[in-house]
């Protein structure tokens, strides 16, 4: 049961990272919870609104997301993803890529995992 239970939240951070590049915003409404607190790799801090309104707005534009190295835990309703991922974002007419640390942290709606915070950290170039 716990494994499933951790490859459904695995699944979870899938749908939302892939809503997000293929920017389908209903999917990606569907993947977060409404008290979303998303903190970026600079250090900006969205709500669900500012994040979703930010991200159709094309600040920034994610071309291209692949996450790696992820463990999911899961504490009763609250799943937790540690992983790495390599993102490739336009913002403002820059193309960008780098690899960013990030912890997510999912709790349960009904039958769904909905993402209620994100924090990453850009990983120095080697």
């Amino acid at each position: 049961m716990h494994d499933q239970t951790e490859a459904d939240i695995l699944a979870a951070d899938d749908r939302r990272f892939e809503a997000m590049r293929k920017e389908d915003w209903a999917a990606l409404d569907a993947c977060l919870a409404d008290d979303l607190v998303y903190v970026h790799s600079t250090a900006r801090v969205e709500s669900k609104a500012e994040h979703t309104g930010n991200l159709k707005a094309g600040r920034p534009h994610y071309r291209g997301i692949a996450p790696r190295d992820r463990k999911a835990r899961v504490r009763g309703d609250v799943g937790i993803v540690n992983g790495v991922s390599e993102m490739h974002v336009e913002n403002a007419g820059k193309e960008q890529r780098f690899t960013v640390r990030y912890l997510a942290v999912y709790t349960r709606a009904g039958a769904a995992w909905r993402m209620m915070a994100w924090q990453s950290t850009k990983v120095p170039d080697a």
